[in-house]
């Protein structure tokens, strides 16, 4: 890792854009929450995906031209992960809590160490273990109410967590490969085309006629999509997936925050005893910074 000097390592600025990224995902779900009222979620997903793909297309201009088989297809697999993902949430919302939902979703930060294990053959180190298992505990405490049960809503989300996790894990091996403004570009666009095939087949399509869905829409995907996805794949560039799971698992908190400012939500001590468990995990590796192995090789701190 290279010495910050006055600056910060490139790691770093890495995880500080992806809390910034964290910190977009949590005042949108304020946002979408009241958006979804008036307008159904695949729908409204097709409009901000769309979005997203014109901004990556503006962004990537004539760069599109060098567009080759081999990136077509890594966007492709990308694309259908993210699409996945957020398909198996909106399902399972309409079947189960949204405690529940939140605390399962997040469950992405269990399953990308075993998978970075098993796909990537990178074996997480005992720091990153840990920030996983003190993220996960804060997580239960701000997500899951007492008395929880489990039923096929569950499972559904669930699926959302193991998907999002596969995205995370290929993201990974992508990013050194192919470039990151068509990678992100292409996966916006399979989002796009698939959210408005299921929004026909689901629900009835409809167009916005209020200024805070099209807010809404603007907001998430310009900054939530389009400015988001880039810019996980660029600090995907310097830290592990692992890393990169454990710092994205602060959107829940996020989320908390903008709701007790922007909705007038209140939280318990469980609460925040979760947000400052989850907060922990997320700094627990940098308490006692250790020469770690350059990205790519055997063990991830």
């Amino acid at each position: 890792m290279e010495g910050t000097g006055r600056f910060l390592s490139r790691a770093r600025q890495a995880e500080l854009s992806l809390i910034a990224i964290t910190v977009i995902w949590g005042l949108t779900f304020s946002m979408v929450k009241e958006t979804l009222e008036v307008i159904p979620p695949f729908v409204f997903m097709s409009y901000r995906f769309a979005l997203a793909f014109l901004v990556m297309a503006a962004v990537c201009g004539r760069r599109i031209a060098r567009l080759d088989r081999s990136t077509a297809a890594a966007g492709l697999l990308l694309g259908i992960f993210l699409y996945g993902a957020y398909s198996f949430q909106t399902f399972g919302l309409q079947y189960t809590t949204a405690g529940n939902a939140g605390f399962i979703t997040g469950l992405f930060v269990v399953f990308v160490p075993i998978l970075s294990t098993v796909i990537l053959r990178k074996r997480p180190g005992m720091r990153s273990v840990l920030s996983v298992i003190v993220a996960t505990i804060g997580l239960g405490l701000l997500s899951l109410q007492p008395g929880l049960k489990v039923n096929s809503g569950d499972i559904l989300v669930l699926a959302c967590a193991f998907t999002y996790s596969l995205h995370i894990i290929f993201m990974d091996r992508f990013v050194e490969r192919y470039d990151l403004l068509l990678l992100t570009l292409l996966q916006m666009g399979v989002v796009a085309v698939l959210q408005t095939g299921s929004a026909f087949i689901f629900e009835d399509f409809v167009f916005p006629t209020d200024g805070y869905s099209w807010l809404t829409i603007v907001v998430c995907g310009v900054f939530a999509s389009a400015l988001a996805f880039f810019v996980q794949a660029w600090a995907q560039r310097e830290i592990s997936p692992v890393r990169t799971s454990v710092v994205l698992i602060m959107e829940p908190v996020f989320s908390v925050f903008f709701g007790i400012i922007l909705l007038g939500e209140t939280l318990s001590w469980r609460g925040w005893l979760g947000c400052a468990l989850m907060l922990a995990g997320m700094l627990i590796t940098e308490i006692r910074p250790e020469r770690s192995a350059e990205k790519g090789v055997a063990v991830i701190e």
